[in-house]
């Protein structure tokens, strides 16, 4: 007889993947909820009849009519969670899984992340907190073009130069099957004790380089930005419920994003034996892109400016390290990839070790350094060529630097 599994929210952007995949891995699934055969909604009392037998409940439903400061004893997302996970547990249930969010905080700038939090606390505080895990997901992408990721990905293809907020906040990005896949292992593995996992990269990226991936995935050409108040943010978002042709953007994902902060996930994803893919390539088979020629294109560039004619090896290397420390893709535009040498006007100052460029220059340079001939030193005019171009073009890299920071 195949395991029973109950899921709640399962027409959400994660939930319609999660019930797909339950159903391929032989789950009998029963969705919870208004269009479904068990009819519940957020808040109600649970039929018994419709949680005994099953193996576990995955909760993902939330309700976004209640209030920003509701009191606690009437915020259904509070008290309809742990009224379900309760029922769960004296129906005998073994796993109760709560789908958070790594925006869970207590001093998270939007409510969803604030009342995430509380209803950790109070599913800890429950009858039920014995069969609960907790699953804090990351930034979600792939898949249907809805939701945040449907948002991000419009917003990024829209045009080269885009207002944003947050560019250098870290995010954690984390795909729409990947999220599916670590749902259901909290769901079914026994040997999970009631804990928080988060489900999301181990490695943030910032949300600049996450916005130039959405766009270069899409066949689109490099993306520039114009940073921008949180306050001037928030008055586009209710400009944009006015104006025809453009996305309509919630306040509450632009104050999530403006308070981002990583969650550390390395455990919970060797816990959960999940393998994380890399975004770009993720995003690029989908799209229907060739994933590896951005990060390639602009690997060959940053070798051929510091003087090397680019092995297949030194390309290799390259191109991994890039991808590793979430600087892939970094952003060069065309006339800098076929002119390697016009990037002496962006190279930041020695200082910036945390610049981008300058990062992702130190990787080249750690690429070449196998094969460098050590007993080959520069002479001493060319030093002093050296020295002086670096002074006469530190006024313009003072200008544009900042261009791949």
């Amino acid at each position: 007889m195949a395991p029973r599994l109950i899921i709640t929210g399962s027409t959400g952007y994660i939930g319609t993947r999660l019930a797909a995949l339950a159903r391929e891995r032989g789950f009998d699934v029963v969705e919870f909820g208004r269009r479904s055969e068990a009819k519940w909604r957020i808040g109600d009392e649970p039929a018994a009849s419709d949680l005994e037998g099953a193996a576990a409940v995955i909760h993902l439903a939330h309700s976004w009519a209640t209030g920003p400061e509701a009191a606690e004893e009437s915020n259904i997302n509070i008290s309809g969670t742990v009224k379900l996970a309760e029922a769960a547990k004296a129906a005998g249930v073994s796993r109760f899984v709560f789908a958070s969010s790594t925006s869970s905080r207590p001093e998270a700038l939007n409510v969803y992340g604030r009342t995430k939090f509380r209803i950790e606390q109070h599913l800890a505080a429950s009858a039920a907190a014995p069969i609960v895990r907790i699953a804090r997901i990351g930034l979600v992408y792939g898949g249907p073009r809805t939701a945040m990721y449907g948002l991000m990905a419009k917003l990024s293809a829209l045009s080269p130069l885009l207002p944003m907020i947050g560019l250098s906040r870290k995010v954690q990005p984390i795909h729409l099957d990947e999220v599916a896949a670590g749902l259901l292992t909290l769901a079914t593995d026994e040997s999970q004790p009631p804990r928080a996992f988060v489900l999301a990269q181990e490695r943030p990226i910032s949300f600049a380089a996450w916005l130039r991936i959405l766009r270069r995935s899409q066949g689109k050409g490099n993306l520039h930005f114009i940073p921008i108040p949180l306050t001037a943010a928030l008055l586009a978002c209710r400009m944009t419920k006015l104006l025809p042709l453009i996305p309509t953007v919630d306040p509450e994902r632009v104050l999530g994003l403006a308070g981002a902060t990583p969650m550390e996930s390395g455990e919970s994803l060797r816990l959960l034996k999940l393998h994380l893919a890399d975004p770009l390539v993720m995003l690029s088979a989908e799209l229907g892109q060739k994933s590896g020629e951005p990060s390639q294109s602009e690997a060959k560039a940053l070798l051929q400016y510091l003087g090397s004619a680019p092995t297949e090896m030194q390309l290799q290397r390259l191109s991994e390290g890039l991808r590793r420390e979430g600087l892939a893709p970094l952003g060069l535009s065309p006339t800098l990839i076929k002119h390697p040498r016009l990037l002496a006007l962006f190279e930041p100052p020695a200082n910036r070790t945390q610049h981008r460029l300058a990062r992702a220059l130190y990787l080249a340079d750690l690429a070449i350094e196998p094969e460098r001939q050590r007993d080959k030193k520069a002479g001493l005019f060319n030093a002093i060529l050296t020295i002086s171009g670096d002074v006469l073009l530190l006024p313009l890299r003072a200008l544009l630097a900042g261009r791949y920071r």
